[in-house]
């Protein structure tokens, strides 16, 4: 396979002798930028208007547009779909400091079609649009063929690609140090200088020149949600958590954001169906079960931070707790409360005399039909005749309580 930035330059040519210039194109996003794709219209081609966030295709080509889309999205109304003739271009210019690229791709099950298979991200360290010292610093195939990601041209190991799902892409650039280390889904795949260029060859610039969607006449990629921020200001979020409770219980959720640009909007999905825009809302779940619960932050770049945690939710149980015993002429007499949420029925009880000479009275068993939340009954143990200090021992559920008494013929003293 021929190295990526010789093939490329073959198209560029042509279109230098199209367009017989060489002057740098477009509006630089220099400093913290964002972008979400939620601000344009469904269906609008960004192709290098005014009003396309500083999108433009490749070498300035109305051609080579992506396309505003609500197919398909991470974070609500849009995503930008990059197929056949995309090669979307965005530039910036930062070269100092450390930052972090992110992009979220979503790649069809059935994605197909491209030169060598597949779609590309591409990063170059300089850029121009008739192309005579166009770099490219960072090259990633997303190969439908063998179904890896690949940095082209570096002799490092694949990583799986995944389809039907939104990925991030992560790029982690220290300017200072000259290095860089690219993420899919979290995974190290690349890392080395980044003046080494995608040939290895160490003439780049210290500097991100531009980020390329190409396409490579392959079909529908999606992307969203994408930034370029230094570190220690990129925008994190928590959502707490794991969060405990019962069906019909307030619960208590808290939300941290740091970073990006305040202020920040919130966006809370509790995993039935309900959602808040408070930072530290309150809800109550209708039914038990585990809840996947999502926090969504956006700032005022539109950078997004997400984070998500759970909620376990019971049903109410009942507590069962054994209150005073009490003694008294042939009898005693036992409390059994419920200091639980939901009524108990059918709950089966014991009073056990334990030592002494217990004749008659010795076991009392029965069963009390309810007890309703925050409620309490009274147990009653047959006729007791007997001699000498015993143990009552009182059993309500899984409540036990014993109680030291003395037996005198019909008297029993607690």
């Amino acid at each position: 396979m021929e190295v990526s930035y010789k093939r490329k330059l073959v198209v560029i040519g042509a279109l230098f002798l199209l367009l017989g210039a060489s002057a740098t194109i477009g509006v630089s996003a220099k400093g913290p930028w964002s972008d979400n794709f939620d601000s344009y219209t469904n269906g609008q081609l960004l192709d290098g208007t005014p009003d396309d966030g500083g999108w433009v295709g490749w070498a300035n080509s109305p051609a080579a547009y992506g396309t505003v889309t609500n197919a398909n999205y991470r974070s609500s109304p849009h995503s930008v779909d990059i197929k056949l003739t995309s090669d979307l271009v965005h530039l910036y210019g930062e070269n100092s400091g450390k930052w972090i690229y992110t992009a979220w791709q979503f790649i069809p099950v059935g994605q197909s079609g491209g030169t060598y298979g597949g779609t590309y991200f591409i990063m170059n360290d300089v850029y121009t649009t008739g192309g005579s010292d166009t770099h490219w610093a960072v090259q990633i195939q997303f190969d439908n063929i063998n179904h890896v990601v690949e940095s082209e041209f570096d002799s490092v190991p694949t990583l799986p690609l995944i389809y039907d799902e939104w990925v991030e892409l992560r790029v982690e650039i220290d300017f200072d140090t000259d290095w860089f280390e690219f993420y899919y889904n979290d995974d190290l795949l690349i890392e080395k200088d980044w003046t080494a260029g995608v040939n290895n060859g160490f003439d780049g610039t210290l500097q991100l020149a531009a980020v390329d969607l190409f396409a490579d006449g392959s079909t529908t990629v999606y992307y969203d949600d994408m930034s370029f921020l230094p570190v220690g200001d990129e925008l994190i979020c928590g959502a707490g958590g794991p969060y405990t409770g019962e069906v019909g219980e307030d619960i208590e959720f808290s939300g941290f954001a740091s970073g990006g640009t305040p202020p920040y909007t919130w966006e809370w999905t509790f995993g039935d169906g309900e959602t808040s825009d408070e930072q530290n809302p309150t809800h109550a779940y209708d039914e038990a079960g585990v809840f996947n619960v999502t926090l969504t932050v956006t700032d005022s770049l539109m950078a997004i931070a997400t984070d998500e945690t759970t909620a376990t939710i019971t049903s109410p149980a009942p507590v069962i707790q054994i209150g005073d015993i009490t003694g008294g002429l042939l009898k005693v007499n036992a409390v059994v409360k419920n200091t639980g949420s939901a009524a108990v029925s059918n709950l089966s009880w014991s009073i056990n005399l334990n030592g002494g000479i217990i004749l008659l009275g010795k076991e009392t068993t029965g069963s009390i039909a309810t007890i309703a939340a925050g409620g309490q009954e009274t147990i009653t143990s047959k006729l007791i005749i007997g001699f000498g200090k015993t143990t009552i021992t009182v059993t309500a559920g899984t409540a036990t309580k014993d109680q030291a008494a003395t037996v005198l013929l019909i008297l029993v003293k607690i």
